[in-house]
């Protein structure tokens, strides 16, 4: 599936597939100083063996200076036509040790009775299939999902919320092999999950969420470096 879109369609694509992608918005030197900043992000904060930082724009400039990137802002304006406001945002990773794969899942089973949102996953190295790419479900953000409990044991004890087997299609399975720099714009109603980490190589990635500015919700107290980008 072709996802480099003209700027005229990306609403269009987004809205019959839930997701969008934008190949090579980052340079490779931008990559490697947000992969280096990624790792120390999680070297300081996360508890260790941890994949996942939630909050990495709190604790670094450089990643909160990220998410209002005018390049990332430039697509979200065709996605989001009641504005722009960034919730929070999460480092993500796999290695030669930590190369499970991420379940099918779906993010809103995360923030279940909230606004729906919008997550920009960006790669900060070359991702394919061998080393954990995401992997998304075209046009599933329009379907009912019915979450379940993981085994916690499969996932590092880091996703507890997944699809169930039996309401997965993997015929209509896309792996998005992109390369360093590139975007993910997807739904948080999208299933999505990623491949395993089979390679020796390390995979980072950082995923911005957004959604429409409006009063707080009790859910949004809980990030303290939303804010407002753009206003309808």
């Amino acid at each position: 599936m072709e996802t480099q879109t003209p700027p005229s369609d990306i609403a269009a694509f987004y809205q019959e597939n839930g997701f969008y992608v934008a190949k090579n918005l980052f340079s490779e030197e931008e990559c490697l100083t947000l992969k280096a900043e990624a790792k120390k992000v999680m070297a300081e904060n996360a508890n260790p063996g941890r994949t996942v930082y939630v909050g990495a724009s709190v604790v670094s400039k450089t990643f909160l200076q990220l998410t209002s990137d005018p390049r990332i802002v430039s697509i979200l304006k065709h996605l989001m036509p009641e504005g722009i406001m960034f919730m929070s945002d999460k480092i993500v990773f796999k290695n030669s040790e930590k190369k499970f794969p991420t379940p099918w899942h779906i993010d809103a089973f995360y923030w279940r009775g909230t606004r729906p949102k919008l997550s920009v996953w960006i790669s900060l190295d070359d991702v394919n299939a061998t080393n954990g790419a995401l992997k998304v479900l075209p046009g599933s953000h329009l379907k009912e999902w019915e979450g379940i409990r993981a085994d916690m044991k499969k996932t590092n004890d880091e996703f507890p919320n997944v699809i169930p087997d039996d309401q997965l299609d993997d015929t209509k399975e896309h792996i998005c092999e992109i390369p360093m720099g590139s975007a993910i714009f997807f739904s948080d109603r999208l299933g999505h999950a990623s491949c395993p980490n089979e390679s020796a190589e390390d995979r980072y990635s950082i995923i911005g969420t957004y959604h429409a500015p409006a009063e707080d919700e009790p859910f949004d107290l809980n990030y303290p470096a939303r804010y407002i980008i753009q206003k309808a």
